[in-house]
């Protein structure tokens, strides 16, 4: 993370994003055709992904090998929760749910997929900086982003979706809603040691939504510390999807 390939990611990064914008604002395509090619570059990404990071792994006698994916490159990140929305937006043929949908998708796939990209933890958990541009997981996780910083801008920019305070209103319940869950994915992820029945420590925990252990930041010595961090994440969320709804919060409602 900060390195000179994480820069040189970041700069690539906003060419693509700036080309892939002025291509669109000139040509102007149907959201729908966007949506189609980002169904394709979704799941391509999360093929890539899994295919590059499958280990196969020997039981404890060693008398078997397992192809296994780690519990952390699960699809359970924000980022990687998208691909159900992209698709939903895409084929569902309720006008009102698509609606939700991309209310949901516009403030989330910008500021999320920024604030990957700009720190991006797979140098920390999955690959060294070192690695990324000769690991196919550097290629998936920058251009699945730039992707989805693009989309989100492209929402309203088609003129397709109109947003008003029931996006606002919903966007918030979705987001608050699965980023509580997380809480549960990543304990149900973790890996927890009891002795005599009772819960003595927890090893290879996930951090799906940036709820759990931030040892690559800072490190938790009390619960109330988690949870003024916790706190935090919800004031910073609802900061942001704010800002990036003020433009659409005085209009009539839709």
């Amino acid at each position: 993370m900060f390195s000179l390939n994480h820069f040189i990611w970041i700069g690539i990064s906003v060419v693509l994003f700036v080309v892939a914008i002025v291509f669109l604002r000139k040509y102007r395509p149907p959201l729908k055709n966007v949506l189609t090619v980002c169904c394709v570059i979704a799941v391509l990404s999360e093929i890539t992904k899994v295919l590059s990071m499958i280990k196969l792994v020997p039981s404890s006698d060693g008398s078997m090998m397992t192809p296994y994916l780690e519990l952390n490159q699960l699809p359970f990140n924000l980022c990687s929760i998208q691909i159900i929305f992209i698709f939903i937006a895409r084929l569902t043929g309720s006008e009102k749910l698509r609606k939700t949908v991309l209310g949901f998708m516009y403030p989330t796939c910008i500021a999320g997929a920024i604030g990957a990209i700009l720190l991006p933890t797979i140098f920390t958990f999955s690959i060294t900086s070192d690695q990324a541009f000769t690991h196919p997981l550097g290629y998936q996780f920058f251009l699945y982003h730039t992707m989805l910083v693009t989309l989100g801008v492209y929402i309203p920019m088609s003129g397709e979706a109109r947003f008003g305070r029931r996006q606002y209103a919903t966007t918030m319940g979705i987001f608050y809603a699965i980023g509580f869950s997380s809480i549960y994915i990543n304990s149900l992820c973790a890996s927890p040691t009891y002795i005599d029945g009772e819960l003595v420590s927890v090893d290879f925990a996930t951090n799906y939504f940036v709820t759990g252990s931030q040892d690559w930041m800072m490190t938790f010595t009390d619960i109330n510390q988690w949870r003024l961090y916790f706190l935090a994440i919800v004031i910073a969320a609802a900061a942001v999807i704010t800002i990036l709804y003020i433009p659409y919060l005085r209009k009539p409602k839709a």
